[in-house]
């Protein structure tokens, strides 16, 4: 038995390897065949670099604890011809406070969310540098604030590595006429920057997407390669109906080790029917982690949050004066063994986007 377990890892990852040699086969040789088709097009856009990005302030009060969070998060994009793309995002945000002494102190934060270069063909992107790790949906779609409906961040996010620093395949392609087919594996190095702080680790996501319902459906898995070698799985959903202006997310979460479990369901409905409320939109989620069941007191402290059962449900709006300025408020209650509290968060994000060069038709 303690054979079989120590060689899952090494399965998956066999299977994986062998499932993307598979695809990226497949997409040379349909890339192949369109190749003459594609040498046909006509295509005069000049790309140019482009700065964007958003700006946000928060204020977040959780259980009786207040905190103002200005913050700039700015992105760079670069292309290099018709195939390669250098792209990077940081951030840099304040956080005040008041202190034991009730007067309020400040402290900054910064970071580098990925630096990354892309070379891109239509059915594989080939990926180095430090990137957001291709787990589920929520870390690469979601997280960022003029994007996320509510501003709490879900229980599922520390439970798997967030950032790789190594290299990645990805991309799409139909399966049929009904099924488009996405993929992700990648491998991560260790590092221990500051900045550039990585586990070492492989992994990847396999995911459906359906044109005709709107719906989304995948799986993924990651396996650290190092300390405990814990490894996790994970599943995603997604739902936006053709009829009503509705998004149904959610994500399942289940990792081994000291990590635990959690999942999330997550609805979006835009008003977009009611004339005078069409700019508002309503959000809910419900989520839930299950700490794991090994834990012994120490190691419950050390974790913190990660160490108990927890359970939380989030109410938000979302008010958009355009469609790069957002006012946002949310209420939620979490539910820990002697330790409810209250978590309230109000405050605006506003989107940039500033081309870096004149743009028009190639000369």
């Amino acid at each position: 038995m303690i054979c079989s377990s120590m060689s899952w890892p090494r399965k998956v990852a066999q299977a994986g390897l062998l499932g993307l040699v598979l695809l990226i086969s497949a997409a040379v040789l349909a890339q192949d065949a369109n190749q003459v088709q594609d040498q046909d097009l006509d295509i005069n856009l000049k790309p140019i670099p482009v700065l964007t990005g958003y700006t946000s302030y928060f204020t977040r009060v959780t259980a009786g604890q207040y905190q103002d969070t200005p913050g700039v998060t700015p992105l760079l994009l670069v292309p290099v011809g018709d195939r390669w793309l250098l792209e990077g995002r940081g951030s840099y945000s304040d956080s005040f406070s008041k202190d034991s002494t009730g007067n309020y102190t400040g402290r900054n934060s910064y970071g580098l969310g990925y630096a990354q270069v892309d070379y891109i063909t239509k059915y594989v992107t080939v990926t180095a540098g430090r990137f957001i790790t291709p787990f589920n949906i929520y870390g690469e779609r979601l997280s960022p604030s003029w994007i996320r409906a509510l501003q709490v961040t879900p229980l599922t996010s520390p439970l798997t590595s967030g950032a790789a620093l190594g290299g990645m395949l990805r991309g799409g392609f139909p399966a049929n006429d009904k099924i488009n087919l996405t993929y992700a594996f990648y491998f991560s190095a260790n590092n221990t920057h500051h900045l550039l702080a990585t586990d070492r680790s492989t992994g990847g996501r396999v995911g459906f997407f359906l044109p005709g319902p709107r719906v989304e459906l995948g799986a993924s898995f990651q396996q650290v390669l190092q300390a405990d070698r814990a490894h996790a799985a994970g599943g995603y959903f997604v739902w936006q109906p053709n009829r009503v202006p509705l998004s149904l997310r959610s994500e399942l979460v289940r990792s081994s080790g000291t990590k635990g479990g959690a999942y999330w369901i997550e609805s979006a409905y835009r008003l977009n029917q009611i004339s005078a409320l069409r700019r508002l939109e309503l959000v809910g989620r419900g989520e839930q982690f299950f700490a794991a069941s090994n834990l012994s007191p120490v190691t419950i402290k050390k974790l913190g949050a990660l160490g108990k059962d927890t359970q939380e449900g989030d109410f938000g709006l979302n008010y958009y004066f355009r469609s790069d300025v957002r006012a946002s408020a949310s209420y939620g209650r979490q539910f820990v063994l002697g330790n409810n509290a209250n978590l309230w968060t109000i405050g605006m994000t506003w989107r940039f986007v500033m081309p870096l060069g004149p743009s028009g038709n190639k000369l």
